[in-house]
């Protein structure tokens, strides 16, 4: 009975051994393997964050998941791109935000930027230049950490206006109204000018301004206006009452004067002077041996109360060969102006002589 005992429990001893073995065995495997990273970081990451590269071994395959095992924190702003190179190796690229600062609109603006332009920084920033804006770095520029941009705004604004341009006044003279007489011939009026104006707004501010058209709308009127310059209103007036220039109611220009009473006279409708002249209201009749037929007069009575005005020498009576009469002055037909002139009667004037006749 002895022997057996004793191989029982050789046998017992020799299979706890075992037991031990493989437990020892199966925990070397392990140790191991997690040294190696074979049984749970199966995967290699490499992780660059701001140009530092890290190598990772993980089982993860979540980025997330990957980047929060590596204790990585992403900012709001933050750039983060993933790339698997095979089935075990894959790249993590972590871009990290800054801040740039743009003035503009009077505000300091502060904008994350990573990997862009200008252009597209103002883009996200939803900053829109206009035409005239000036900028201080080139919109294609590579923005970098600690950049600063300025934008000046520049605005430009049309400015209608108008305004009245006055009219001139001229005078003409008038031989055939008395002096301080007027007579507006055309009423004046004012015309209207258009202009604009091109403002230049800097920031918002008035810097300046220029003329940009300058248009005439409504041409003004000038006005005229006759003045009188006979010291009488002449019974005989002229056609052209400008064609005879009068300084202080007597002819600027005459050859001479001739002075002596003045007489008047009219006759039928058909009477015709000595001369050959058909008689009409300006024709009167004078020696013509001392005012030859022809001669352009103007007659005004030496008081200045009375004024026959512009006449031709073109008739003769005995009255005024004799010399008791200086001239006689024909007022018209008997029938329609003899009380014109009983009204005159006889007046001493003085006869300017303005230019000599031929004698017919």
């Amino acid at each position: 009975m002895k022997p057996q005992i004793v191989n029982t429990r050789m046998n017992r001893l020799f299979r706890q051994s075992k037991l031990i073995k493989a437990v020892l065995f199966v925990t070397t495997i392990m140790i191991v393997a997690m040294m190696s990273g074979s049984l749970y970081f199966r995967d290699r990451v490499y992780i660059t964050d701001n140009g530092v590269t890290r190598e990772l071994m993980t089982s993860e395959t979540n980025v997330s998941a990957i980047l929060s095992y590596g204790e990585y924190t992403i900012g709001e702003h933050d750039r983060v791109s993933y790339r698997m190179e095979d089935e075990n190796t894959a790249y993590i690229t972590i871009l990290r935000a800054f801040d740039v600062n743009v003035s503009v609109d009077g505000r300091n603006i502060t904008v994350p930027a990573i990997d862009e332009t200008v252009q597209e920084l103002l883009e996200k920033a939803n900053i829109t230049l206009s035409e005239h804006d000036l900028i201080d770095r080139e919109l294609d520029e590579q923005v970098s950490e600690g950049m600063t941009i300025s934008i000046t705004r520049i605005n430009y604004q049309l400015r209608a206006n108008t305004s009245e341009i006055p009219y001139e006044t001229i005078y003409i003279d008038n031989s055939n109204m008395v002096i301080g007489e007027e007579n507006i011939v055309t009423q004046g009026e004012n015309g209207v000018r258009t202009y604009v104006v091109k403002e230049k707004y800097v920031d918002g501010v008035l810097s300046g301004q220029e003329l940009s058209s300058d248009n005439i709308a409504k041409e003004p009127v000038t006005m005229v206006i006759e003045r009188g310059t006979a010291l009488a209103e002449p019974y005989a007036k002229m056609d052209d009452p400008t064609a005879l220039t009068l300084v202080n109611g007597l002819p600027a220009d005459y050859t001479r004067i001739v002075s002596g009473k003045a007489t008047a006279y009219t006759a039928g409708y058909t009477a015709k002077t000595a001369s050959g002249r058909k008689a009409e209201i300006g024709t009167v009749a004078v020696n013509p041996n001392v005012i030859p037929y022809g001669s352009e007069l103007y007659i005004v009575a030496q008081d200045g109360s009375k004024a026959y005005g512009y006449a031709i020498a073109a008739d003769t009576g005995i009255a005024l060969m004799d010399g008791t009469v200086a001239v006689d002055l024909y007022f018209g037909n008997k029938y329609d102006h003899y009380y014109d002139s009983c009204r005159w009667g006889a007046v001493q004037v003085d006869i300017y002589v303005l230019s000599e006749g031929e004698g017919y």
